[in-house]
């Protein structure tokens, strides 16, 4: 019973991996488009994110023509400050094993998500300042760079509604013991992260087009992959119960959880979609 429990468990991972990667592939076939709304269709490869060109910065400025550029960065860098806080407050209350959770996981890809993003640009504001817009082969890096950490602002997207959702509607209520109890530091690392993630997708001009749900679920397909390597190697207990496929109804779980990605990623993807909805009437009113 166990083996078949195991199976099912790989069955359901590989089968997300697979999805995703046929998803990949697919969305890349297809020609650019644009939904009415102004934003992406659900199917739309990030065409705005090929012609940043001469000029990465232009990607990272805010959609709303009275937000500064210096506005966009200053909160960036709060969110580091703040989330940075946070994260060095929960390593100092438990132990570096904290770090084997998929909140702080995702929490750390925010960090870095912030810190880059201001660097892109610094960077490109420099480059176009000094070189005038003449040096493509650093304008191109900086392209490559921001198509990356688009794909990054994406799978959070999807990862921190993940991770709240899970633990405001299932751990807390569910396995609340003496061994488990909610404190400020667990409330604050599980709401700061929405919080800076909605306040930058409020002011930025990011897309947020719906396959790259792909790379979400590669995120948690590579995290789990992960656990089940270290338990391999003698880890004993798992910071998740339900991922451990020898527990009682270990696919099912694993069915939810695969279910739920998709419910997270379509609540952020209609964030985005409102956002830029409201973007296209405030434009057009002016």
């Amino acid at each position: 019973m166990a083996a078949l429990s195991d199976a099912l468990c790989l069955a359901i991972v590989a089968g997300a991996i697979a999805a995703s990667l046929w998803a990949m592939l697919s969305s890349r076939r297809r020609p650019p488009a644009t939904s009415p709304s102004g934003g992406s269709p659900p199917y739309a490869v990030d065409a705005a994110a090929a012609s940043i060109g001469s000029g990465a910065s232009g990607m990272w400025r805010s959609r709303w023509s009275g937000v500064r550029p210096a506005w966009l960065l200053a909160s960036r860098a709060a969110a580091v400050v703040a989330l940075a806080g946070v994260l060095l407050w929960d390593a100092m209350t438990y132990d570096l094993t904290i770090m084997v959770y998929y909140t702080e996981w995702t929490f750390m890809l925010e960090i870095v998500y912030f810190v880059i993003d201001e660097s892109i640009v610094r960077l490109s504001d420099s480059l176009m300042e000094i070189n005038h817009g003449a040096d493509q082969k650093g304008g191109a890096g900086l392209n490559q760079l921001g198509r990356f950490m688009q794909i990054v602002y994406q799978v959070l997207g999807g990862a921190v509604v993940l991770t709240d959702v899970v633990f405001w509607a299932l751990i807390v209520p569910f396995m609340y013991s003496s061994h488990f109890s909610l404190n400020a530091v667990m409330g604050c690392i599980h709401s700061f992260n929405l919080v800076f993630l909605l306040i930058e997708t409020t002011l930025n001009s990011l897309e947020f087009p719906w396959f790259r749900m792909t790379y979400f679920v590669l995120w948690t397909c590579s995290y789990v992959i992960i656990q089940w390597v270290v338990h391999v190697c003698g880890l004993t207990w798992w910071p998740y119960p339900f991922l451990n496929p020898a527990a009682p109804w270990a696919p099912l779980w694993y069915f939810c959880i695969a279910v739920l990605h998709l419910a997270c990623y379509t609540v952020y993807w209609a964030i985005g979609e409102m956002r830029c909805t409201k973007g296209v009437t405030t434009n057009s009113g002016q």
